[in-house]
């Protein structure tokens, strides 16, 4: 993230991976309710590596010596058994080094 509002950070990034909301309810997602599709924010400056997708997932993050590893796995509650999650491929993953 390189800014945030006035604030800059441009010298000194701060890394992040934004993964959603920490849940939904059983009606959908929130964007559902406010009837907007998902958006990166407007407020903060950062570069946007995958469009938001609005499934069900979760984000392994392997904490190594040298880097650290985030792989992003997405489920679809729909259309996908619960036993699916088991061999789930990661759609994306970042590899960040260790300051």
């Amino acid at each position: 993230m390189y800014g945030a509002g006035n604030l800059d950070f441009s010298d000194n990034p701060i890394t992040n991976i934004l993964c959603g909301p920490v849940g939904t309810s059983i009606r959908g997602f929130p964007s559902v309710v406010r009837g907007v599709s998902a958006a990166p924010s407007q407020y903060l400056d950062f570069q946007e590596q995958v469009p938001p997708i609005e499934e069900h997932g979760f984000t392994i993050v392997d904490f190594e010596q040298d880097r650290i590893v985030a792989k992003l796995f997405k489920w679809d509650v729909k259309s996908q058994p619960v036993d699916a999650i088991d061999t789930l491929e990661p759609y994306h993953t970042v590899e960040l080094d260790r300051p």
